[in-house]
């Protein structure tokens, strides 16, 4: 089931994605050739008009394939042949052009890399944009149908206790009811975090009524002391608190204790919106985190298994957890296209926008150098990625 729910997922987020590049390609008069779900073999293709539509065997990604986006045909006078089309050996090679297609290839006008600068990066731009307004629209629709969550004051009441964190070992339970930390009286969750975290890392003394399993309305008093932890890298970059030392037990809220306020149109889309925000920057302070050595790789990364784990988990925690997986792939994939990494759309824009400013286009070996290195690259971190999956989840 969770192959499965993954696969689909990731249909879905490679359709929107490669159908920002496709519909505004169209509108700025580029023929495209294809418009591919997935990598290798095909499974089903259909040509309708200019385009032929397909289904290929690895769904690991997709690509639209425009006239005119290889540089040598264009801008360097290489003989035209099956690169014409931009096919590629990863891609998947079209092996035969409909009449209407060849004739397409023959329009100049209709060549990507022939179009203005400002309309090649509109559609190289449009990909991620349609990943960000998607998730924008899954988050939004979901506040508007569900509400904005909200931490309810009064008791503060353990629900999910994280393995191997201070919580655990010191044994406190889910259900637990937290009344004072060192005497003081605690009156919602949020003075709960707070105190942990300005504790120094020094044992905090808890008293809690934890609820009797013969009789659930009667309690058992206890006092149990807890040993903050330091330096959970992986949760301060995602908060941004890398500039400080933070101080967690590892424990949520219970989720009875959270309610749902109902929000208007424009307010599901405007907490939708700081959601996109909010992730689109979580995920760029773990790249930063990732390449300053904040976090490990071998910890962070993760790859297809990864996706699979964390999708099959969510489909057990009901659509919305679903809905959230989605929303955060969509805007991950985003920020990953964004990067100024050749063979990604940050690559194109970067090469895009060199030429201009140097007033005529970068030589074909340099581009095809760039690109290669942006594929070793990319294939690199995929099986490091992979490698990762083995060791946490077979070996």
């Amino acid at each position: 089931m969770g192959i499965v729910l993954a696969i689909i997922i990731l249909g879905i987020l490679v359709t929107v994605h490669e159908f920002g590049h496709f519909i505004v390609a169209k509108w700025c008069g580029v023929g495209v050739l294809e418009f591919s779900v997935g990598f290798g073999p095909k499974l089903f293709a259909s040509t309708i008009g200019e385009t032929t539509y397909s289904l290929r065997a690895i769904p690991l990604g997709g690509f639209v394939r425009m006239a005119g986006d290889d540089p040598g045909l264009v801008h360097h006078g290489r003989a035209p042949g099956e690169q014409a089309g931009g096919a590629s050996p990863i891609e998947g090679t079209q092996s035969t052009l409909s009449p209407q297609q060849e004739r397409l290839l023959q329009d100049e006008s209709k060549w990507f890399l022939k179009k203005s600068y400002l309309a090649r990066c509109a559609i190289v731009l449009a990909g991620p944009v349609f990943n960000f307004l998607f998730a924008w629209l899954l988050a939004a629709g979901v506040y508007y149908v569900v509400g904005l969550p909200h931490v309810q004051d009064g008791p503060v009441t353990v629900g999910m206790v994280q393995s191997g964190m201070p919580a655990e070992k010191a044994g406190i339970k889910s259900g637990d009811n937290v009344l004072t930390v060192n005497g003081l009286t605690v009156a919602t969750f949020k003075e709960f975090v707070e105190i942990v975290r300005g504790s120094g890392g020094k044992p905090l003394e808890f008293k809690i009524n934890r609820p009797k399993e013969s009789n659930a309305a009667e309690f058992d008093a206890l006092t149990i002391q807890v040993q903050p932890a330091a330096g959970m890298a992986e949760l301060d970059v995602l908060e941004g608190r890398t500039a400080e030392t933070t101080y967690r037990i590892g424990i949520s809220p219970a989720m009875h204790n959270v309610t749902y306020e109902p929000v208007g149109l424009f307010g599901a889309m405007n907490a939708g919106k700081d959601q996109v925000v909010g992730l689109s920057l979580q995920t760029l302070r773990v790249l930063k985190a990732l390449l300053t050595g904040i976090l490990s790789p071998t910890k962070t990364l993760g790859g297809p298994l990864e996706i699979i784990k964390q999708t099959a988990a969510s489909a057990n925690e009901g659509i919305l957890a679903v809905i959230g997986i989605m929303i955060f792939l969509n805007v991950s994939l985003g920020v990953m296209n964004l990067l100024p990494i050749p063979v990604l759309d940050g690559g194109h824009l970067t090469i895009f926008t060199i030429e201009l400013l140097k007033g005529k286009p970068l030589s074909i070996r340099f581009q095809e150098t760039v690109t290669q290195i942006g594929m070793v690259l990319l294939l690199t971190l995929m099986i490091f990625a992979f490698g990762n999956d083995l060791v946490r989840y077979i070996l």
